[in-house]
């Protein structure tokens, strides 16, 4: 049996539920088949159901249309994501057959040229990161637990949506999206190649059978407002899988194909429309980078064919050139589908400061969490993200949390001063186009350092204050980075941020000088864990002075866990760390580390106990049932 919900028709007081039910008759036997369908509301209540018919003779199967109405619909959108239910009934000879429950939500999604996203009628910018399939130091597992814990992260610093690249993600993860309100593109591929099938079988001998189930899958998911067939594919620039085609499968430069997987999505979902993340690349296969010298000419140049083959053209690392081409060809829809800093990358801005709101679609920052891989020796992880891998805000994280929040915020960090350090990030990260610089958000340094003090922020004017002495305001202009800058001599005691909106205080961040090591302290995300085999608890492990700052040292931690949990994985921020993310032991990066227990299946005590040289050891309890 297969589902297909939509809702066509939506007003305040009345919307129409699609809903095709596919049954298949094994028995081999004619026969009557009754469908009951009911749809119950977020509270729980069945509001409409309806009944259907069909006399199943030489067919094995039918697809039932039935179209109910539900009044006053409580709407799914980013802030209430209201989900509704469909309990499916089938009989068959008056017996029973098969019972089935769908969860949808009813909204109404449009994309624009001249408004961007509307949901639900209203102006919504989709602001967030993209995501690969992993949970960090837990590794390659899908865990409900552990994507909700990472989700509240991104939607407390103002994400409302993401971007899955590139595969299909775990079914979990997007009923995660529907219950809290995460808009999503969801992608099928990467690279439009052999590659997924060990370079055995031609790409376009079995995309159409993996695009079917892919969307089949997923269309039930109110989340879901953007497919996307493909990722920065190599047809795009004239090349081709030379294993089973050739030059001339590329001639077109992606475009042939692209309709048709475009077509072939709308023929499965027509709800929807559909997109390929294009590489960062104009007609010709121009691009920016090697055009500084002639910047104002490679501005003008066009869009390569394939944006003229989708619904929506999302483009990576090219947002700067959305309003020209807005311009140029005033049906184009677009979506920034991964973005960077653009950290001394040419004339380039913050990513999000680059094209007006107004009209683009979204925003989605490469990449919204750290994930293992894709890294250059001795890097493990990619980290350029808005959370490292011991799951704590970077300075990119703060920076787009600034652009992406309503809540006034402020932030301090402090420019890496050890020369040696910054030199090895350099020589690590030639390109910073994804990065920041290396910070720090302590106030321990050595006496008369001269510090560069950076302070994020969403609010016009932030003060700045050492030991209650003024280092003047800073006032951030509209349009600009929210980043203001001090070059502060050190000075042990209090550096204090304090956050203006038109005059009056309305937020303040404050580092303070700390003293020797006193404790460990363990911080839980949560107390209540399930003995369900598979909840996880995030433990935030710190080095604390006797009046509780964290105090910056490295020092290795050892745990030992006893109880109902074990260990899933340890981290820290340091991404060039050799230490193995399965461990009973991590060493402190400026007096922080991370570590995440699973639940086992028996209800009981977990107690942890965490150790380290010169220091008093601590124990946390904990409780799964």
């Amino acid at each position: 049996m297969g589902i297909h919900i939509t809702t066509p028709f939506i007003t305040n007081e009345l919307a129409r539920v699609s809903i095709h039910t596919k049954i298949v008759n094994d028995t081999e036997e004619p026969g009557e088949i009754i469908i009951e369908t009911e749809i119950v509301d977020p509270t729980g209540n069945t509001v409409t159901s309806k009944k259907a018919v069909v006399y199943l003779q030489y067919l094995k199967d039918y697809t039932f249309h039935q179209q109910l109405e539900v009044k006053n619909p409580a709407l799914w959108d980013t802030k209430n994501p209201n989900l509704y239910h469909a309990k499916t009934t089938v009989y068959f000879n008056g017996e029973i057959q098969d019972k089935y429950l769908t969860r949808f939500g009813i909204r109404d999604i449009q994309l624009t040229a001249d408004e961007g996203l509307l949901l639900n009628g209203k102006k919504v910018f989709a602001q967030g990161g993209n995501i690969h399939h992993d949970l960090g130091c837990v590794g390659a597992v899908a865990l409900k637990s552990g994507y909700r814990y990472r989700l509240q992260k991104l939607k407390e610093m103002g994400c409302n949506s993401l971007r899955l690249s590139h595969n299909p993600h775990a079914p979990v993860l997007l009923d995660l999206c529907d219950e809290m309100g995460i808009l999503v593109i969801s992608e099928a591929y990467d690279k439009w190649t052999s590659q997924y099938y060990g370079g055995e079988v031609p790409f376009k001998k079995v995309w159409k059978d993996d695009l079917e189930k892919f969307i089949k899958r997923d269309r039930n998911h109110p989340s879901v407002y953007l497919w996307s067939v493909g990722n920065e594919v190599p047809q795009q620039l004239g090349d081709f899988d030379k294993k089973f085609e050739t030059k001339g499968d590329a001639a077109d430069f992606g475009a042939a194909l692209l309709r048709e997987m475009v077509e072939f999505t709308h023929s499965i979902d027509p709800s929807r429309e559909v997109t390929a993340a294009l590489f960062p690349a104009r007609e010709g296969t121009q691009t920016e980078w090697t055009n500084w010298n002639n910047h104002a000419e490679f501005m003008q140049t066009m869009p390569p064919p394939m944006a003229f083959q989708m619904d929506v053209v999302s483009w990576n690392y090219t947002g700067n050139l959305f309003g020209v081409d807005h311009k140029n060809y005033p049906q184009m829809k677009f979506v920034a589908s991964e973005a960077s800093t653009n950290l001394d990358f040419g004339n380039r801005k913050i990513s999000m400061l680059e094209f007006d709101r107004e009209h683009v679609i979204g925003h989605y920052y490469w990449t919204a969490l750290t994930y293992l891989g894709e890294s250059s020796w001795p890097s493990k992880s990619w980290q350029r993200a808005f959370f490292d891998a011991n799951e704590q805000m970077t300075p990119i994280g703060y920076l787009y949390k600034s652009l992406y929040s309503d809540e006034p915020m402020v932030k301090i960090e402090v420019k890496e001063p050890d020369t040696t350090k910054l030199n090895y990030w350099d020589k690590q990260y030639p390109n910073k186009r994804w990065s920041w610089y290396p910070m720090l958000d302590h106030w321990n340094f050595e006496k008369d350092a001269k510090l560069e003090v950076q302070a994020f922020s969403n609010c016009d004017e932030v003060e700045l204050i050492l030991n209650d002495i003024s280092l003047g305001s800073k006032k951030i202009k509209e349009g600009e980075e929210p980043v203001l800058y001090w070059n502060v001599p050190y000075q042990k005691g209090m550096l204090v941020a304090v956050g203006k909106q038109n005059g009056k205080v309305v937020t303040k961040d404050t580092l303070k000088t700390s003293g020797k090591p006193k404790k460990i302290v363990l911080t839980p995300h949560t107390k209540s864990l399930k003995a369900n085999g598979g909840d996880l608890v995030y433990i935030q492990v710190s080095l604390q002075d006797k009046n509780g700052n964290i105090v910056p040292v490295d020092k290795l931690i050892s745990f030992k866990v006893e109880g109902a949990a074990t260990i899933a994985g340890v981290a820290n921020s340091n991404e060039f760390s050799d230490e193995p993310w399965q461990n009973n032991k991590r060493t402190t990066v400026n007096g922080k580390c991370l570590i995440v227990l699973r639940t086992t299946n028996d209800n009981g005590k977990i107690e942890i106990t965490a150790n380290t040289k010169g220091v008093k050891s601590t124990k946390l309890e904990l409780s799964s049932k």
